[in-house]
């Protein structure tokens, strides 16, 4: 279409007002013109009405640096007004070509002063990373967004993002300087991750606070093992997180909760305390106790080895199991009463005993030494006065130990019925002599015998035989003789 055929038929429809207010412009180059889209061809050129001897033309590669395939996909129609540059002039032929990249440039750096200015996000590509951070690109600028203003998540998988979208701020545009054509600009992604984190934690609170209204004192929560310190183990359920002191996690000591735990490790627990959003938890609260295991296992009259583990004046307490303490009071030591136990036991000593008593309420074990033993003095039938035979045992300084009806017993020196020397220059171990027991004492053991008395009697015995045979010769008796 040229000017000459264009201007006829516009003159043939104008009137003779509209004629004097027509006006031709002369396009200069560039000029920055503002023009309304009469035509497009091919989807790759624009036609403008610049009211010039012809039409202004724009190119699509003139009109954007998008990679894209023509002006459908960029939005554009016809009656679109267009500002473009006049970048040629030409009469013959009449050509007026124009370009929008200069623009497009300013404008672009006007998006990235509106962001700084209204701090609103925008979306980058990701160019290059490195140690110091990564450098993106927008349109035709170039951003640079240090490590310090990253996400570290991020940071750390840098060299995947490249090629990839990523939403940043503008934090700071520094003018071009010396040859640099381009400012310099720093994005941050601070604003945005706080953000993101913000919200997460308050969604995080917001589902904590209500899986937290569920938790009561006494409930049974199955969670994870998500930390451990030297002294307590974190917790986690849903959303909610708990505390498990190492007192708390077995009814036995533990030295090191790495002893029993691992992170990840899924945990069956009870709530023994909720104060506030503090959940204090304990797994030991749904273990028998070491005293409650023993107890489900052994019965009175049971025999256990335990050991010494402490010395009372009035007993020993006995480990029978692992934390499980009975106590051997000093009446059970033995039917003896003289028999000083204690003293010959120390600390770790290893002991027999039999179960006498078992009181769940109090969680206490009484055990008896004696209980495994045989009372040598149930059988024992001698009473005071009487004689009976006694083996000698050994000698002593000043008696005798005899054996009789299976229990010991002494013989002072001094009943022996000797007139000089030791017992033992006229008795030997083994020989059995008939003695009166003159004490005998059940409660306290103690049998003390006599043969001097043995003799006594005998000889009261045979004078009491001869004056029975004087009685008879004479007629007379002895009490008769008796009460003269």
């Amino acid at each position: 279409m040229d000017l000459k055929n264009k201007n006829t038929s516009q003159f043939d429809e104008m009137s003779m007002d509209d004629l004097k207010d027509f006006k031709v412009n002369v396009p200069r180059q560039g000029q920055r013109v503002t023009a309304r889209v009469v035509e497009i061809i091919d989807d790759k050129l624009l036609l403008l009405d610049l009211h010039a001897q012809t039409e202004g033309r724009i190119y699509l590669e003139q009109y954007t640096k998008k990679p894209v395939k023509g002006f459908k996909e960029l939005g554009v129609k016809v009656g679109d007004m267009v500002t473009a540059e006049i970048k040629k002039v030409q009469d013959e032929p009449a050509l007026i070509l124009l370009s929008r990249l200069g623009m497009v440039s300013e404008e672009h750096l006007q998006e990235l002063e509106d962001a700084l200015k209204n701090e609103t996000t925008i979306t980058t590509k990701v160019k290059a990373a490195n140690k110091g951070g990564l450098v993106l690109t927008y349109h035709a600028y170039e951003l640079f967004l240090p490590k310090s203003l990253l996400d570290h998540e991020l940071y750390d998988k840098r060299h995947e993002l490249i090629g990839t979208d990523l939403e940043v701020v503008v934090s700071e545009i520094k003018p071009a300087r010396g040859r640099s054509r381009r400012p310099n600009i720093i994005a941050s992604r601070k604003p945005i991750f706080e953000a993101e984190r913000q919200a997460a934690y308050e969604e995080r609170m917001e589902l904590r606070l209500k899986e937290l209204d569920k938790i009561n004192t006494g409930d049974i929560l199955v969670g994870t093992i998500d930390k451990l310190e030297p002294h307590a183990a974190t917790v986690k359920f849903e959303h909610v997180m708990g505390l498990l002191r190492i007192s708390q996690v077995s009814h036995y000591r533990i030295d090191k909760l790495e002893d029993v735990l691992s992170i990840g490790d899924e945990v069956r627990v009870k709530v023994i305390k909720k104060e506030g959003n503090r959940l204090d938890l304990s797994v030991k609260a749904l273990l028998p106790t070491p005293f409650e295991e023993f107890v489900a296992t052994h019965k009175v009259g049971d025999k256990v080895t335990g050991k010494v583990v402490q010395k009372l004046p009035f007993g020993l307490r006995i480990e029978v199991a692992r934390d499980v303490v009975g106590l051997l009071h000093r009446s059970e030591y033995s039917w003896n009463p003289n028999d000083n136990f204690d003293a010959h036991v120390v600390h770790g000593s290893e002991v027999d005993l039999a179960i006498i008593q078992i009181d769940k309420k109090r969680e206490r074990i009484n055990l008896s030494k004696k209980a495994l033993e045989d009372d040598p003095w149930k059988n024992v039938s001698i009473r005071r006065e009487q004689i009976t035979d006694a083996k000698i045992l050994r000698f002593a300084e000043d008696h005798v130990v005899v054996e009789v009806q299976g229990v010991e017993g002494t013989i002072a020196n001094d009943e022996m019925g000797l007139e000089k020397g030791r017992p033992e220059e006229y008795f030997a171990a083994g020989d059995v002599v008939e003695a009166v027991a003159i004490k005998v004492d059940r409660r306290s053991w103690i049998l003390e015998l006599s043969l001097k008395r043995v003799q006594e009697i005998a000889a009261r015995q045979e004078v009491q035989k001869h004056l029975a045979e004087q009685d008879d010769e004479s007629g007379f008796t002895i009490g008769d003789i008796l009460n003269k």
